[in-house]
């Protein structure tokens, strides 16, 4: 071809490589904006498979569970399937005479409801029970944890985990002395709460007793502040061990507990000052941090006694037994050792995050006349009386005005009260008729949404005191007789009120 090198191309053939480029380039971006790709330019991409993951719920006891979306109502549809990152809300409810009782599985803890995001396959089991799991203070109110249903505890303090047997020697000289007959009642107390479970059950005699003959639905159980704190500081645990264990059996059981920490004579704690110790201290939190173990502070059925009756008049030398010093009863008396029952209980809230904390008043019958409850009160919180000179000038009307006075009133403007210890005999010949304690009992109790724990069921040390006791207690076995009438003549049946009480509530829940 003349005018034309080796290689090139004519001009016509220059002017039809440029329209078939121009083609090929417009088509191209022509599959781009429709979704095509530069790999397969003629392709049109398909869409994207959404990830499911199957979800599978089971129960143990009667209730059901349902989901918000997917269709699991369970028990008769216990599976679905739901999208990888998806959020599906599971409803646990009870048949009638059951609690629910807690989660496992991706789901935990005791509230009715639970939310599981779906980023793998997951399982949830739901557990419902006869006996409810815990408690909780929710609006001012006890109630079965997770539900809206009041608790109402009724039940026994009990004195055998007390006495701190294996350092005795030790710890009791440093203490109030103990008579000899004394140290037996309170041995024998603890040989019944320690005794074995029975043949096919988790608990003993001691328990069973409760839960059958009286329907009891709370133990408040004694722990001694002085052995707690010495196998702290020397690195032991045999009465720490033996305390863990009977708080076991008893929740086994099916009680809720009350572990009380007491510095009185009757477990060995030493004296401060040449007098008993009346307000919590440094050594009480050690004592705290001794007992207290996950198993303690991850259940709801354990509840915390702060510390039993404290009285700032006798450790600060500050106000009187008729008119409480508050400010001294929250933070103490200025210096080390006392704490004050709001140091401890926030030390102790930090220990234990989800446990009800029971706050003691002081005064006549450990009230709250003229309290107000404190900045920085730990919420889940309830506070607890004891009643113990209820009647008043033998007139039924003043005793009401007392007991409003110093719990009631409380109680009525949105506090949970709780009524931890009361014994008949201390005001039984000021009630020769029995008309005030049928009131306290049958009225205003119940009408004040008040739980009853009485004082006790073990070693009768004060005879006729008490309202049951053990003290015949021999092998595994319990012979709790009803103390009534006590061997001072007095006419009262307080005992046998009780137990209808505590049959007439049960019913009712």
């Amino acid at each position: 071809m003349s005018g034309q090198t080796a290689g090139e191309l004519p001009p016509h053939r220059w002017a039809m490589c440029g329209l078939i480029f121009f083609i090929l380039l417009a088509a191209a971006a022509l599959l781009s904006g429709c979704g095509g790709g530069g790999a397969a330019p003629l392709a049109l991409a398909s869409p994207t498979s959404t990830q499911t993951f199957a979800l599978a719920v089971s129960t143990s006891g009667n209730g059901s569970v349902t989901s918000s979306s997917g269709g699991i109502q369970c028990g008769s549809s216990c599976d679905g399937r739901f999208s990888s990152g998806s959020q599906v809300s599971l409803q646990a409810t009870p048949a009638t005479g059951y609690f629910f009782t807690g989660w496992s599985g991706a789901c935990s803890g005791f509230a009715a409801s639970c939310t599981v995001t779906m980023g793998q396959a997951q399982s949830v089991s739901a557990t419902f029970s006869t006996q409810p799991a815990g408690v909780a203070v929710v609006s001012g109110r006890l109630l079965v944890a997770g539900t809206r249903t009041p608790f109402v505890p009724e039940g026994f303090n009990t004195n055998g985990v007390l006495y701190p047997e294996a350092y005795a020697a030790t710890l009791c000289p440093l203490a109030t002395p103990l008579s000899a007959q004394v140290v037996q009642w309170l041995e024998q107390a603890q040989a019944a709460l320690t005794a074995p479970p029975l043949p096919g059950l988790a608990y003993n005699a001691s328990f069973q007793a409760m839960v059958q003959d009286w329907h009891a639905n709370t133990v408040r159980i004694h722990v001694s502040q002085g052995a707690l704190q010495y196998e702290y500081a020397h690195g032991l645990s045999s009465y720490t061990d033996m305390a863990r264990s009977v708080i076991a059996q008893a929740r086994a059981a099916g009680l809720m507990v009350i572990v009380d920490m007491q510095a009185e004579i009757y477990g060995c704690t030493p004296d401060e000052n040449g007098k008993m110790q009346k307000l919590p201290d440094i050594n009480t939190e050690q004592a705290w941090k001794q007992i207290l173990d996950p198993a303690l502070t991850s259940d709801p059925g354990i509840i915390l006694g702060i510390f039993n009756e404290p009285d700032a008049s006798l450790a600060c030398n500050l106000g009187s037994y008729t008119q409480p010093d508050w400010a001294a009863w929250e933070t103490g008396c200025g210096a080390q050792p006392d704490q004050g029952m709001l140091t401890v209980g926030q030390y102790l809230r930090s220990l234990a995050p989800n446990n009800v904390l029971f706050f003691n008043g002081q005064g006549v019958d450990f009230g709250f006349d003229g309290f107000t409850v404190p900045n920085g009160m730990p919420s889940n919180a309830a506070y607890a009386v004891h009643p113990f000179s209820y009647v008043a000038n033998s007139s039924e009307s003043a005793s009401i005005s007392r007991w409003d006075a110093e719990f009631g009133s409380f109680e009525q403007s949105g506090h949970a009260v709780v009524a931890t210890a009361w014994d008949e005999d201390f005001e039984c010949p000021d009630d020769p008729n029995q008309t005030i304690t049928d009131e306290f009992l049958q009225t205003y109790l119940p009408q004040h949404s008040m739980g009853m724990i009485a004082y006790a069921w073990d070693g009768p040390y004060f005879g006729g005191g008490y309202l049951v006791n053990s003290y015949d207690y021999t092998g595994n076995t319990a012979n709790y007789q009803l103390v009534d009438p006590d061997p001072s003549g007095c006419p009262q049946n307080g005992a046998r009120e009780l137990q209808q009480l505590f049959l007439t509530q049960s019913a009712a829940q």
